[in-house]
């Protein structure tokens, strides 16, 4: 190959040079159009570039291919050099002769998006802030109109309503004639934010005229201002639906919850009626359009002031309040359930509703009711939850819509319900042996559902039982010292334990959560603690009820010693071949014979102390006899 002449390399450079810097100026021009689009310019003169893009492919020429054309047409670029191969090469690209944009100098550049400018009003912009804030100050204006016209004495009563109506019914319509006016296509213009904003201030002011009404002036009986509150909040939730506003429909309702109990300085049924009316109101709206924002904001209010209702019921004998939180938390748990079945996006949101729903009834009954009528609310609310679960666990429609996490949400809310209600409802004495029985039943539930949720349950439920037997039923002076039996409850709380305490390793094992759980020590430990120790109690409570007296306490002593080397020596043998089993049994034969040697030995005296050494002693010596013919027999697999 022959060497370029140094005129033709200069040219050569300086066609490349050339190149690169309409390269640059392209680049050049995407970014400036970038910039452009970012700021939000509604109309920026199109960069050459872009204007270079939109040509149609048939006419598309880049200015490289017109320089290659025009170096090939000059008679000082004919030869063979370099400079023709270079030209060559432009004249023979593919993606230039099918009219692709220019320039593609690298792989990827000409994917390069175009740029679009983004829609108006998508930001915090001055006129969203100012038409929001403007709405919010109207509103309070009104409040505080309506307040002042009290203590002033202005006008009258009717004229008062006649009036925040008549403002209210004009700020609707100015709403609806700003949305008629903004441009359709623009959904985040201004005439748009303006037209929700005065919406929103006429629905919340016409709601507030109408509390005002019911619970100022009475001219509306209690259950014909509900049905217009209904109507209104009805109306404007209709509206934001038709014009799909999502900050319509959450000012509807914020602004009637939060400005409400200015309206009734007082937190009592009747405004715990209107904000659920609100809620009512909002979910088939929230439901069709799956706003969860609206869900929280027509939910949190209800349980806010719920709460502070029940707080108020410890000073106050309101049955109609209480019955009104009952309600309020019925419809919030329903609420949640239709959300979730519903919008199955929306799990997370219609969890926290259901949290958040029946938690003021917890507090409402044992504040301002009776235990019995405090015990029959709690009641309730469990049924109703457990039906829930009930439903979606079982029922295979509801099972497919509703998600496994909603489900085991209201399980979990339902035990804590049914835990409330039983410390209510029962005396602290009878606690234990109610929460062991629960913890029975779900233990029995687990094994046969085979769930682990419900074995998670089961085991919070015996906890806890246990706890306090241990502290109010069976408390382990019992077992030391005599001074009286504890009679059927002892004797049935210590049944109780022993069965628990089978029960919840048997269920572990059938759902199979607890595989590798013999490495772990802690729960066999836990267990066979509880067994021996509600064995123990149940032995000495019914020794003591045939003969209650010293005699039936060493009595029950020697039956508690002699039980548990007759349990050790059977897991003895049942262990020749479990390793486990044998491990339990050999730590069981040790615990029999320390509290044989340091307790049976200092409390015993006479026939007893005899007894006791003697058929231990027995027992043991025919126990290992029998375990060296097994093993004899058969080698232990370990």
């Amino acid at each position: 190959m022959s060497q370029p002449q140094p005129g033709e390399a200069l040219q050569l450079v300086a066609g490349e040079l050339q190149a690169i810097g309409q390269r640059l100026t392209y680049l050049g021009d995407l970014v400036q159009a970038q910039l452009q689009a970012q700021q939000q310019v509604p109309h920026y003169q199109a960069s050459p570039a872009q204007q270079y893009q939109h040509v149609p492919p048939q006419q598309q020429v880049a200015p490289d291919q017109q320089a290659a054309a025009a170096q090939q047409t000059a008679p000082s670029q004919q030869s063979t050099g370099p400079e023709a191969g270079f030209a060559a090469a432009q004249q023979q690209d593919p993606a230039q002769q099918a009219g692709a944009p220019y320039p593609q100098p690298y792989p990827g550049l000409s994917h390069v998006p175009a740029p679009s400018a983004r829609p108006a009003g998508t930001g915090l912009e001055p006129s969203r802030v100012l038409a929001w804030v403007g709405a919010g100050v109207t509103l309070l204006g009104v409040v505080f109109l309506l307040i002042l016209a009290v203590q002033q004495d202005w006008l009258g009563p009717g004229a008062r309503v006649a009036g925040g109506a008549v403002l209210a019914a004009l700020l609707v319509a100015a709403g609806w004639w700003m949305h008629r006016r903004s441009v359709p296509e623009q959904p985040g213009a201004a005439g748009r934010i303006a037209g929700f904003a005065l919406a929103t201030t006429g629905f919340g002011a016409l709601f507030l005229d109408v509390v005002a009404a019911t619970a100022l002036y009475d001219y509306l009986s209690v259950p014909a201002g509900l049905g217009v509150g209904l109507a209104v909040s009805v109306a404007g939730l209709a509206l934001a639906d038709r014009w799909r506003a999502q900050p319509l429909a959450l000012g509807v309702v914020l602004s009637s919850a939060i400005c409400a109990p200015l309206i009734t300085w007082t937190v009592d049924s009747l405004l715990v009626s209107f904000l659920v009316l609100l809620q009512v109101a909002a979910t088939p709206v929230q439901v069709r359009r799956g706003w969860a924002g609206l869900a929280l904001a027509a939910g949190i209010p209800t349980v806010l002031a719920t709460l502070a209702a029940s707080v108020r019921g410890m000073w106050v004998n309101d049955t109609t309040l209480v019955a009104s939180i009952f309600v309020a938390a019925v419809l919030g748990v329903a609420v949640a359930a239709i959300t979730a079945a519903a919008r199955p996006a929306a799990d997370w949101t219609a969890i926290s509703l259901l949290i958040a729903a029946p938690t003021p009834t917890f507090l409402a009954g044992p504040l301002m009711l009776e235990r019995p009528a405090a015990g029959t609310i709690g009641g309730g609310m469990t049924a109703l939850l457990l039906a829930i679960w009930a439903v979606g666990r079982f029922t295979p429609s509801f099972r497919n819509r509703l998600s496994t996490r909603f489900v085991a949400a209201v399980g979990g809310i339902a035990a804590v319900a049914a835990v409330q209600t039983t410390l209510v409802f029962l005396d602290s004495s009878s606690w234990g042996t109610a929460l062991l029985c629960e913890a029975l039943l779900l233990s029995v539930g687990a094994f046969v559902l085979r769930s682990g949720g419900v074995l998670l349950g089961a085991t919070c439920y015996a906890a806890f039982g246990f706890l306090l037997t241990f502290i109010y039923e069976l408390p382990i002076t019992v077992l030391l010292w005599y001074h009286g039996g504890t009679g059927v409850r002892g004797m049935l709380a210590g049944l109780l334990i022993a069965l628990v305490a089978v029960a919840l390793p048997v269920a572990a094992v059938r759902i199979g959560k607890l595989a590798g759980l013999p490495e772990s020590l802690l729960p066999w430990a836990a267990s066979g603690l509880a067994l021996l120790y509600g064995t123990a109690s149940a032995t000495m409570a019914a020794c003591l009820l045939v003969h209650d007296a010293r005699a039936g306490f060493l009595t029950a002593h020697i039956l508690i010693t002699l039980s548990w080397v007759v349990a050790a020596i059977a897991l003895l043998l049942r262990g020749v071949r479990v390793k486990h089993l044998r491990i339990a049994g050999m730590v069981l034969i040790a615990v029999s014979l320390a509290k044989l040697l340091l307790f049976d030995l200092a409390t015993l005296d006479g026939v007893a102390r005899v007894i006791a050494f003697l058929c231990a002693g027995l027992i043991l010596l025919a126990a290992g006899s029998a375990y060296a013919r097994l093993l004899a027999k058969a080698k232990p697999a370990d």
